[in-house]
């Protein structure tokens, strides 16, 4: 036991922060997410939450890590079912109601909150953009693609459009016509052949 620092993190509590904080998002939307109402709801203490979030947009960005994980690129063997299978997760992703009700919020946040813009692109967004980067360098192995020189550039293909319609539902639905696009897009980029 020497080796640990302090006590060991809480994963009930943690679980009862992230239910806590998608029922504020999911009843009430981003702006009524604050630490006093999520402590209340999950049963614990100011001091509690502000060991793991410091503002209430860190307390999204903490539910979307556990609800949506870090690495959303999986290895199918082929580039373009790799990229289906991303496309499709970030469908899931931008479609789903809690996402929904925090994002304009949360989009909001993070251009005028330096700290929560680095915290969520740390926390959040690079780990992803690091797992399109894996998925293209096993491409590249398998002698898919030339070796990949802007990985950031595809990842920015794939999520952007989607974000853009998650963000403006006026303009269409994430559907299948967009998800083929990105991915033919993506492959474009790559120096891939698309069929």
């Amino acid at each position: 036991m020497s080796g640990l620092r302090g006590r060991p993190r809480d994963t009930a509590l943690d679980t009862a922060i992230a239910n806590a904080t998608e029922s504020v998002l999911l009843s009430h939307g981003y702006s009524a997410v604050n630490i006093d109402r999520i402590a209340k709801m999950a049963g614990t203490t100011r001091a509690a939450i502000y060991r793991r979030a410091k503002t209430p947009g860190e307390l999204v960005v903490a539910l979307l890590l556990s609800r949506f994980g870090l690495d959303p690129a999986s290895d199918t063997g082929n580039l373009r079912d790799d990229l289906k299978t991303i496309q499709e997760l970030q469908r899931s992703f931008f479609t789903d109601p809690m996402v929904q009700a925090g994002l304009t919020g949360v989009l909001s946040d993070l251009r005028n909150d330096d700290e929560l813009a680095e915290v969520f692109y740390a926390r959040f967004m690079e780990p992803r953009r690091h797992s399109v980067a894996a998925l293209l360098a096993r491409a590249a192995d398998r002698g898919e693609i030339p070796q990949p020189e802007h990985s950031d550039v595809i990842s920015d293909l794939l999520t952007g459009p989607l974000l853009l319609r998650a963000a403006l539902p006026p303009i269409g639905k994430i559907d299948d016509v967009l998800i083929n696009a990105t991915i033919d897009a993506a492959l474009t980029a790559c120096g891939a052949a698309v069929h």
